[in-house]
């Protein structure tokens, strides 16, 4: 098993470096999801006040990096979790104004 120190590599993943990877690793969902969208996000003209819409956004640890290192607003959609079940991370991560989370389509 990977160890928690092996999740942060500030000289490649500097924003996302900075998030605690016990909690990364309690939303985590697939491969680290803040890698890439940290990789991703290079390619966006992300600026702040802008909608994003985070499809398939798990339990919800992209969208807040995007509430937060981008100050953007973020509709928040997943298949497999319920709205109330992201909301309250995006609560306790202290973004919940400024996402809106979608509902199960299961």
């Amino acid at each position: 098993m990977t160890a928690l120190n092996d999740l942060i590599r500030p000289d490649r993943y500097p924003l996302s470096s900075r998030y605690d990877p016990a909690w990364l690793l309690n939303l985590d969902m697939g491969p680290n999801p803040l890698w890439m969208l940290e990789d991703l996000a290079h390619d966006l003209d992300l600026h702040p006040g802008m909608r994003v819409l985070d499809l398939g956004s798990g339990k919800g640890a992209t969208s807040v990096f995007l509430a937060r290192e981008y100050q953007v607003e973020v509709v928040a959609a997943d298949l497999w979790i319920a709205p109330e079940q992201a909301a309250a991370v995006f609560a306790e991560a202290g973004v919940g104004d400024r996402l809106a989370g979608g509902g199960r389509g299961r």
